[in-house]
């Protein structure tokens, strides 16, 4: 009989959890239908693409990098690939369709507040984080998006219009949410929605950079605590009741 996997510890819930944690290996992109060798070995250069592009940068990673922690030949990333420029310009896609698919998941929420969806966005940021720093003082670079915007100049048309996407698609996403609150009653009528949007994709765009130095995750995760305390706050309304769908039962016959 197989033998049952054991349960996986639950993410992080509020502020200070996870000093003492590890570094995680990152997890593996999500292949497609199974197909075969060729398949896996293309998955294969991607995640470690991935990861290597993450720490150092486009110039900083070369096939012969690749090939080295695959123990495979260069020839064989470029028979999948052809050049360093569609390797990377794949995996900025698939890279970029994830993050959006998991923003979508938090933004669209309709079980979930304003606030709530910020939370959930930092405990995102937070499984991404660790997967390359250790504990939460760490300055390592743990998103590909932010990476590849310092390197734009040397990205094809391509991986920046990819990059491009994920901002003018998350600022969409966001702009939804903050509407939501305001149709709900969690934000007041005068709340400036656009303004208020704008100001969360700024911070969306910049959580990278806010780990990087000496702040390490409770930076990021103190910026946010205060733009929930400050901003939504100032604008908070009075929630109005969900409506009431249920039918009155006509009385019994005696």
């Amino acid at each position: 009989m197989p033998q049952k996997q054991p349960a996986r510890t639950p993410a992080p819930a509020t502020r200070g959890v996870g000093r003492s944690s590890t570094a995680a290996p990152p997890e593996r992109p999500t292949a497609g239908a199974p197909g075969g060798p060729r398949s896996d070995m293309r998955q294969n250069i991607k995640h470690v693409a991935t990861d290597l592009l993450i720490r150092h940068g486009y110039n900083g990673v070369s096939f012969r990098d690749i090939a080295l922690v695959l123990s495979v030949t260069t020839t064989n990333i470029h028979y999948h690939f052809g050049n360093k420029q569609g390797l990377v310009d794949e995996v900025v896609k698939d890279y970029v369709a994830d993050v959006l698919e998991r923003h979508r998941s938090i933004w669209l929420d309709p079980n979930h507040s304003l606030n709530d969806k910020l939370r959930q966005l930092v405990l995102y940021n937070w499984e991404r984080y660790q997967q390359f720093n250790k504990g939460r003082d760490g300055g390592n670079a743990w998103s590909l998006i932010g990476r590849l915007r310092l390197d734009s100049e040397v990205l094809s048309e391509n991986a920046r219009t990819s990059l491009a996407t994920f901002t003018s698609t998350v600022h969409e996403l966001i702009r939804e949410a903050v509407d939501e609150a305001w149709r709900t009653g969690e934000l007041r009528d005068d709340t400036p929605r656009q303004d208020l949007a704008f100001l969360i994709i700024n911070i969306v765009n910049s959580s990278s950079v806010f780990t990087q130095g000496s702040g390490g995750f409770d930076r990021l995760e103190l910026f946010f605590e205060t733009f929930s305390r400050v901003m939504l706050s100032a604008y908070a309304g009075t929630p109005k009741p969900a409506p009431d769908n249920t039918r009155k039962r006509a009385p019994a016959r005696r």
